[in-house]
């Protein structure tokens, strides 16, 4: 379109007297060698040259090709001059006429310089572009398997967990064991169809936090005091899977005891397109010698966040008078 327009000027601007062929050929010379530098660099030169650090090379030929277009621009101008003169000579003013002829030499070769300059521009920027696409889409690949690496990695620490806890029931309460076996089946159901997909309704999330509680709930005595208040009816909004199972897990693994009163206080809210999730649990840290969780739940959820929710979340989690608070604050809207 460029090349168009610019070809075009000497007949827009004739004012309805199209320019002799002679004069238009003229004219437009340098513009016929600008348009053989820029492709002869666009497809040729800077690809083989320029992009493999041939830097060299390539400021030699591209100054061989300006001095040969200057060369040929000048031949086919003289011809031009010879066919308008019917072959006759010119004479007089030669030193005025050298000094006007060097002067439109020197302007001339400059634009063929610019024309290789910006034939490297558009070839660069192409380039750039095109790696800055593939970059991104490297990046995005990379972060999809690292996110699904993670959430995998959650599915078997939650399992090996929720067997521990079956487990001890098995001997004491058989018919408390079966009905775990039951919701167990339940949430791994969800683990492993429902939340394999990049963002899950909130509703569904909540919904499996309370299940987990409920099974958590069948395996613990009257001394350990279960809060939990969590929406009814959430906001039709969606979110990363398995965000909040790691914090509530933490909780009943290192807030009960099996000889002291205990609580565990579970509460989410959502306000002004922020939800926020509060986790408070009697705090029995456990002992070197306890192999019960190797905190991977912990250090995968921080993980996860920072790349999910960069800059749109708040993670904390504090110790005051024996209670471990855990707070968690996600951007939904």
């Amino acid at each position: 379109m460029v090349w168009g327009i610019l070809f075009g000027f000497p007949v827009l601007f004739s004012f309805g007297e199209p320019p002799p062929s002679s004069v238009y050929l003229r004219t437009m010379l340098p513009l016929f060698f600008s348009v053989a530098l820029f492709y002869l660099n666009y497809f040729i030169l800077i690809d083989r040259l320029l992009f493999r650090n041939q830097f060299a090379l390539f400021i030699l030929i591209n100054i061989a090709l300006v001095a040969l277009c200057l060369w040929g621009q000048e031949w086919i101008e003289d011809l031009l001059r010879e066919h308008s003169r019917g072959g006759g000579g010119g004479g007089g003013h030669r030193r005025g006429f050298l000094f006007f002829k060097s002067y439109a030499l020197f302007r001339t070769a400059l634009s063929f310089l610019l024309t290789v300059m910006l034939s490297v521009m558009v070839r660069g920027l192409q380039r750039w572009r095109r790696m800055e696409t593939e970059r991104k889409a490297m990046e995005t690949e990379q972060l999809k398997s690292t996110l699904s690496h993670l959430q995998y990695q959650i599915q078997p620490h939650f399992f090996f967990n929720s067997l521990n806890n079956i487990y001890s029931l098995v001997d004491s309460s058989p018919e408390k064991a079966k009905e775990s076996i039951h919701g167990l089946s339940k949430l791994m159901r969800y683990l492993l169809y429902d939340a394999k997909v990049e963002h899950v309704a909130l509703s569904n999330e909540i919904t499996f936090l309370k299940n987990y509680i409920q099974l958590m709930r069948l395996r613990l005595t009257d001394k350990v005091n279960v809060q939990d208040d969590l929406p009814e009816q959430p906001p039709n909004v969606e979110i990363a899977p398995l965000l909040f199972i790691p914090l509530v897990e933490n909780a009943f693994k290192h807030g009960v005891s099996a000889s002291q009163p205990s609580t565990i206080i579970i509460k989410m809210r959502i306000e002004n397109k922020q939800l926020l999730l509060e986790v408070e649990n009697t705090n029995f840290p456990k002992t070197d010698t306890d192999k019960g969780g190797s905190g991977i739940g912990l250090e995968n959820l921080k993980r996860r966040l920072e790349l999910l929710y960069p800059n749109q979340y708040e993670f904390t989690q504090e110790v005051i008078n024996g209670i471990f608070r855990s707070n968690l604050k996600i951007v939904i809207g």
